[in-house]
């Protein structure tokens, strides 16, 4: 166990489980949490989405319909809505169910909110993840996405992407992957003797012996994509979310909101001191991308915000800002980060009470 380790499991016990959340490889989206997963920190339905809370199934049989989407019978919810998103919507850091930001917002209103979202997911897998659920959600009035640090944060530790597709989790892993499992043992036999003579891109599974050459001999020189302006990229990756969101908002008749979720480098408040003892280890370790959370000053944090503001505007999607509500709000010396991507349940009480306060619930 590392330094950082020791004072967050002394302070959040409840992060020794959320490091040990288990992936599977799924299709499209390329990874998700593990399903039917049981503790006394977090429960995953057949799914792998996680419940608001058990309590609303003691009288379901588990075993046959272990789904978020059974929530709502055992409730007087007169309406339905999602909350869409990554680790924070996920409630990494909450220290049970009960008090992720979707189960607080369905008890203190009289919408059940389904809890969709995966840990590191991008923007995109985000659009996904709700489009592969669409036939469970389709009588939903609104759906509110609380996201935009993993598309901020991956741009900046994902070193080699498709400025198209964009970065996610695992990329270096699937690709090694797909190589492995596809190439003849000849191929395998070639990329192990030359690649380490070649410094650009070869497409090992359909390289021919004279471009081989060619690159070796650096004739006929692969250029990579060029990812020199990643606010570029940056700019067009999250405009195409917010395209394919306005669509399913036209398309679904259904009100899209959305959350810059909060960030505890971007958010003007004065830190307790459980946060000062975690940031104080987090932010020496060599753990990279602790440093890239470190870096998001308030210039990074201005300039994406403004992306998301002209293209909220553009698609007619509402926009506020969970990072300016908690630095204009008293809560100084609160403890509300387990880290500074994560929230404790104080936390997620006050995005919850933020959300509330800015939509029709």
């Amino acid at each position: 166990m590392n330094k950082f380790q020791s004072v967050r499991y002394k302070l959040a016990p409840q992060m020794r489980e959320y490091d040990k959340l288990a992936n599977i490889w799924k299709p499209f989206v390329m990874f998700f949490n593990q399903p039917n997963f049981k503790s006394q920190v977090y429960n995953l339905d057949k799914f792998g989405l996680r419940f608001n809370g058990l309590g609303n199934l003691k009288n379901l049989d588990i075993e046959k319909n272990n789904s978020i989407f059974n929530e709502k019978i055992f409730s007087n919810y007169k309406e339905t809505a999602a909350l869409v998103g990554a680790s924070t919507v996920f409630g990494t850091g909450a220290s049970s169910d009960e008090f992720t930001i979707s189960s607080i917002l369905s008890k203190k209103t009289n919408t059940h909110f389904f809890n969709v979202s995966c840990s590191a997911f991008s923007g995109f897998q985000e659009i996904i993840l709700f489009q592969s659920f669409i036939n469970f959600l389709k009588n939903i009035k609104k759906v509110v996405l609380l996201s935009g640090l993993n598309d901020l944060f991956l741009i900046n530790y994902i070193s080699t992407f498709d400025p198209v597709f964009g970065p996610h989790y695992f990329s270096h892993r699937y690709v090694k992957g797909m190589i492995r499992d596809t190439l003849s043992w000849r191929r395998k036999l070639a990329k192990v003797i030359f690649e380490p003579f070649i410094k650009h891109e070869v497409y090992w599974n359909s390289v021919t012996k004279k471009q081989l050459l060619n690159f070796l001999l650096k004739k006929n020189e692969f250029k990579n994509p060029d990812l020199s302006n990643k606010k570029e990229i940056l700019k067009n990756l999250v405009k195409k979310n917010f395209q394919l969101w306005s669509n399913i908002q036209k398309g679904m008749g259904i009100k899209v909101i959305y959350a810059l979720q909060p960030f505890a480098t971007c958010c003007e408040k004065k830190f307790s001191d459980e946060e000062k003892e975690i940031f104080s280890v987090s932010d020496t370790t060599s753990h990279r991308p602790y440093q890239i959370f470190k870096s998001f000053d308030n210039k990074v944090y201005k300039d994406y915000k403004n992306i998301i503001v002209e293209n909220c505007n553009q698609f007619n999607i509402d926009f506020f800002d969970c990072n300016e509500y908690i630095s204009n709000n008293n809560f100084n010396k609160q403890w509300l980060f387990v880290d500074r991507a994560h929230l404790t349940d104080l936390g997620n009480k006050h995005v919850a009470e933020f959300i509330l306060s800015k939509t029709l619930f």
